[in-house]
């Protein structure tokens, strides 16, 4: 039976994809190879053959996902821009991203394991973030020298209050963590204090 063209690019695509959701949730040092392999339903040595290591799989995973559920904020129009950035906000610092950390954003589950990795992955996560900033700037309120600086405290602050969030107890505290960041982006982002 021959494979069409781009099979093996679908499967490396479709391992990628599969074992990300495991490593984020349970972080570079929670899953070994074997886990990671058996989440995309692969052998260990599929995962091997396509990336070589666990770590430049981590690699992959930053440059494949990180920043990829900003991309729908994404218009020409600056106001428009403004508009779909301040509806994500509420997607982004909710309870239910909170929750769902396999399936959420890779920011606020693997930067720690990032912090510890080689230079190539952290490379990759530089490359990535800065293309969030870049795209979240033209949303932000000010001057245009100020708005990239913005930017990096919205992404920043978004981050950091899913993170804290995690990591505290279900409850008041994770909730209030959420809304005030909430709160501070969407007001740096409108110019209106809410």
């Amino acid at each position: 039976m021959r494979y069409p063209k781009d099979h093996k690019k679908q499967a490396r695509a479709a391992i990628l994809t599969s074992a990300a959701h495991r490593l984020k949730e349970k972080g570079f040092q929670g899953v070994g190879v074997d886990g990671l392999a058996a989440s995309a339903q692969v052998t260990s040595g599929a995962l091997y053959s396509n990336f070589g290591s666990k770590e430049a799989f981590l690699e992959q995973v930053v440059d494949a996902q990180l920043g990829a559920e900003f991309a729908v904020v994404d218009d020409p129009d600056p106001a428009e821009r403004r508009r779909r950035l301040v509806e994500f906000l509420g997607v982004y610092l909710s309870e239910d991203h909170r929750e769902d950390v396999a399936h959420g954003c890779l920011m606020p589950a693997l930067s720690g394991d990032v912090s510890r990795a080689g230079d190539s992955v952290r490379e990759a996560y530089e490359r990535r973030i800065l293309g969030v900033v870049a795209l979240l700037a033209p949303a932000m309120q000010g001057p245009p020298e100020e708005r990239e600086r913005r930017a990096w405290v919205a992404v920043a602050s978004m981050v950091g209050a899913v993170t804290i969030a995690r990591a505290l107890p279900d409850g008041e505290h994770a909730r209030d963590v959420l809304g005030a960041v909430l709160q501070a982006t969407r007001a740096g982002v409108t110019g209106n204090p809410a």
